[in-house]
């Protein structure tokens, strides 16, 4: 019969590669030849015939006689195939042996949460800045940390004090932290009846915030001046917890180390 693509292809299936199957194949053909006289049958490149008939001798379907020059006989499938199915069967019922023990060895257990990672977010012009950060305001529920600068108290209340004011009288503990100077002492005085505020003496041409130790948002206000919709911001924002945590305490330190501000508050 002929080496054609559909025995090749079913031999493929019992798990012999194309030119085990060809070669195969052919001694089917010839019965008993030489490696040289079964590769213009089989259609096998003449370096590979004889690791692919070593090949085949180890899975049982061909016997190597040996002459001189070495001559190989094809094993019929049937005897293949029953070797395979008793293989299988005992293969089977030692699964079946070690079922309970292997369960019991490999059960689900479920008592290590996987570490979740969290996204990170590149976002650009103040417009979305700003609209990334009115979420973050109304998703808070414990705390917020933001650190900025001398222009962030200004911008925090025109642009969030909705959500600063709501969010403060259920409970939401607000910390800020930021040069505090004559130019912006009554905005500082307004924020300060909704949050926490200390002053830092440094400079830093960008603003951070934190919102429950879950989401963090860096963002350089370019130019750093009080409109809300007008820059060409660039902005980080993450929701990895080990990260928004991190930056977090770190936050909480620059902020702990601030100085205190001391300003009237009317209502608070």
């Amino acid at each position: 019969m002929p080496v054609n693509a559909e025995r090749i292809r079913k031999l493929m299936d019992h798990g012999l590669t194309e030119y085990q199957a060809r070669v195969y194949l052919a001694l089917l053909d010839l019965d008993t030849a030489t490696a040289s006289q079964v590769t213009p049958h089989a259609r096998v490149p003449r370096t590979r015939i004889y690791a692919t008939m070593s090949q085949l001798h180890e899975k049982g379907l061909v016997d190597i006689i040996p002459e001189t020059p070495l001559r190989y006989k094809a094993v019929p499938f049937a005897r293949y195939m029953e070797k395979t199915v008793e293989e299988l069967r005992d293969r089977a019922a030692g699964l079946e042996r070690n079922l309970e023990a292997s369960a019991k060895e490999f059960a689900v257990l479920g008592q290590i949460a996987p570490e979740e990672k969290g996204r990170f977010e590149a976002i650009y012009g103040r417009r979305n800045v700003r609209e990334r950060l009115i979420k973050m305001y109304e998703s808070a529920e414990k705390s917020w940390i933001g650190i900025g600068t001398m222009r962030s108290p200004g911008r925090v209340m025109r642009g969030f004090g909705e959500q600063i004011i709501e969010k403060s009288e259920n409970g939401v503990r607000f910390r800020y932290a930021f040069p505090v100077t004559q130019e912006n002492l009554k905005d500082v005085e307004r924020l300060a009846r909704y949050a926490e505020l200390r002053s830092v003496d440094f400079y830093v041409p960008m603003y951070m915030h934190v919102a429950d130790a879950r989401q963090f948002i860096m963002s350089h206000p370019i130019p750093d001046d009080d409109s809300f919709y007008r820059g060409d911001d660039i902005c980080i924002w993450t929701d990895d917890r080990a990260l928004a945590q991190a930056l977090a305490n770190i936050m909480e330190r620059i902020w702990e180390g601030a100085k205190k501000v001391d300003v009237p508050v009317e209502g608070r």
